[in-house]
């Protein structure tokens, strides 16, 4: 008996690929479109940046988790109202002189696996008003706070969970 040639076919998740990486090289452009408004000029950077953002969310977490595109718009509204929510805050503290900022830190044990669920949560708690991302070490995330915010865990936990639904990851309980 022959020996077997070797195999030329594409492997069994190439075909599936292809859609996936053509839709998130449109989304790409749309995000760059969004950001830097109507400019032609820009697409000679906004070009080779979709194919960046392509690449490495095709290829960049082969065995984490991957963000599902089906939780996408439901992020992007939160994060869009807590963009707005931090700059009605960042405008308060700017206008009212008389207004007392009292800074602190205060530490979040993160719920959500290694990788970039967990990059992605740190980089967003920048958004929760008053609030800056200041380390992660292990699952310790420090953060910097303007003032004392009562309801500063419940919305670090809010902001985790939506991370892990935007990857599809179920978060175990909150300690009490």
């Amino acid at each position: 008996m022959p020996p077997a040639e070797p195999s030329t076919a594409p492997p069994p998740s190439a075909p599936r690929k292809l859609p996936r990486a053509i839709f998130t090289f449109a989304f790409g452009l749309v995000l760059w479109k969004v950001c830097t408004g109507y400019d032609p000029e820009s697409w000679v950077l906004g070009i080779p940046a979709a194919g960046l953002f392509t690449y490495f969310v095709i290829t960049g977490a082969e065995d984490g988790p991957r963000i599902r595109f089906r939780a996408l718009p439901g992020f992007l509204v939160y994060f869009l109202v807590q963009s707005f929510r931090t700059g009605i805050d960042v405008a308060r503290h700017a206008i009212l002189t008389g207004h007392q900022v009292n800074p602190g830190f205060t530490q979040y044990r993160s719920r959500l696996p290694e990788g970039s669920p967990r990059a992605v949560f740190a980089n967003m708690i920048s958004l929760l008003p008053g609030t800056l991302s200041w380390s992660l070490i292990d699952d310790i995330h420090k953060i910097h706070m303007l003032e004392g915010n009562p309801l500063a865990y419940e919305e670090l936990a809010e902001l985790e969970a939506r991370v892990g639904k935007l990857y599809g990851i179920d978060l175990p309980e909150l300690p009490s």
